[in-house]
This record gives C-alpha cells, structure tokens and sequence, in this order.
C-alpha cells in the first residue's frame, strides 16, 4: 500500500464524514444540509447499514480521503428493516418490492467513495483490499457488490479488483451488475 495511504475503523464522530460519502457513492452529489445530518444520525447508530461499526475510513497523508461501508450479509435483512424505514422519504416503500442486495455467505461492499481530489492514488483499491481482509476474517467465503453497469470507472476498478459478473439485482427500482469474488480472490498488498 502506498504509505501517504492509512486505513482506520470509522467511529461515532466519523458520522457525517460517512454521510457524505453514502451520498457521494450514490451519485447524489448536491443535497440539503439537513439531508446529510439525517443520514449522518443513522450512520451514528450501531444497527444500520451505513453505521460507523460498519465503516472504513481512508486517510491520505492523515486526511480523510475516502471511505467503504461492508458488512456481513447475514445482518442485511435486520439492518435493512431498520435503516429504509428511516431513509423512507427518499427511497418511498419500494424496498419491500427490490432484491435484497446481500444475503448469509456473502460480505457485501454496500458503499465505496474517494473524495474528488483524491482519486487515482491507490484509495479505492486500499478500501477494496481491506474489504478483502474484513471477509477473510470473518471467514466468509464470497464478496459482492451491486455496481451500475454504465460506470466504466467503478466496473474496472471491481474487476479489475477480482470481482466477476454473476447476474443483475434491482435497487430502488435501478438494475445494477451483480459483482462476485470468491474467497481465493485476495488482493496482494
């Protein structure tokens, strides 16, 4: 890994820090600030999909530069049913009718997003690596990841990365690429 490039586990504090990314990973790049303080309060739970527990923070020269939310497929189900209710003003009721995005024997890369002026030095794929090692942890043999078939950038890095094509889901009414990588797929440091 380069060495201007250092990762940590997110915090509490990190809240709107994450917030902001979610966003950022989403395409969601102009919003009212009163919309990322309500993301940045779920972020600050411990049961969410976009909680600190649940977050990497990348730093580049010790300055926040990017981020990865990843966790446990098995804990999608019950963290989902708590964080959409609360995200409902944005996303409607339409995340009882979409495919779950991961499911037990899967650590999901639910979100992954490097400041602008950061990019193209090493931090998506320091983030990636690290989702890797998260997984091998947690002794969970797949990794996968919903990536919008139209960002050439995003569907390089992921493949290039070890991720395959292995079907599509549909997200909040989007279709998106299933990515899979399985166990024997690690990044070298």
């Amino acid at each position: 890994m380069n060495e201007k490039i250092s990762l940590r586990k997110a915090t509490a504090h990190d809240a709107r820090f994450i917030a902001e990314n979610v966003l950022r990973a989403l395409h969601i790049e102009e919003t009212d600030d009163s919309h990322i303080e309500h993301l940045a309060g779920i972020s600050r739970r411990e049961d969410t999909l976009y909680s600190w527990r649940n977050a990497t923070i990348a730093l580049y020269d010790g300055v926040p530069a990017g981020m990865m939310v990843a966790y446990d497929g098995a804990r999608y189900r019950s963290m989902r049913d708590i964080t959409f209710p609360m995200i409902r003003i944005y996303v409607g009721d339409d995340y009882f009718k979409m495919d779950d995005e991961a499911a037990p024997g899967e650590f999901y890369l639910d979100s992954l997003s490097v400041l602008p002026e950061f990019r193209r030095r090493g931090i998506a794929s320091a983030l990636i690596q690290e989702m890797f090692r998260q997984r091998d942890q947690a002794g969970i043999p797949l990794a996968t990841i919903a990536v919008d078939p139209d960002n050439d950038t995003a569907y390089r890095l992921y493949t290039r990365s070890g991720f395959s094509r292995d079907g599509q889901i549909t997200v909040f009414g989007t279709t998106y690429d299933r990515l899979v990588a399985s166990s024997r797929i690690t990044l070298q440091p």
